[in-house]
């Protein structure tokens, strides 16, 4: 299993946006089999239950990472996000989306 880290940062009408996402490369084995929920973590804590807006920033990244292995036609081990981190105040959709798009892009093209 190969994983990969990408964070995003930028500034957006004087507001911070910050995400940090992992996703990951599994054998086939293990993609067939129900995999684990990825987890979302705010401020060092993993966040169990979900509220809609958390679900967003969960459904971000995971329409970027399929988005991303689309339009680069990835064809290899399945791909599959793992963490989503950032902090309360500085979490945002967009920059979950573009860690993301970071994060597949560089792991398909280590392939």
């Amino acid at each position: 299993m190969r994983t990969v880290t990408r964070k995003h940062l930028s500034v957006v009408d004087g507001l911070a946006r910050f995400a940090q996402v992992t996703i990951a490369e599994f054998a086939q084995e293990a993609a067939d089999k129900p995999g684990e929920q990825p987890q979302l973590i705010l401020n060092d804590h993993v966040i169990e239950r979900h509220s809609k807006e958390e679900n967003a920033l969960i459904d971000a990244a995971m329409n970027a990472l399929r988005e991303t292995e689309q339009r680069l036609g990835w064809h290899g081990l399945p791909l599959r996000l793992v963490k989503v981190e950032s902090s309360y105040v500085d979490v945002h959709p967009d920059a979950v989306r573009m860690a993301s798009i970071a994060a597949a892009t560089a792991l398909i093209d280590k392939a």
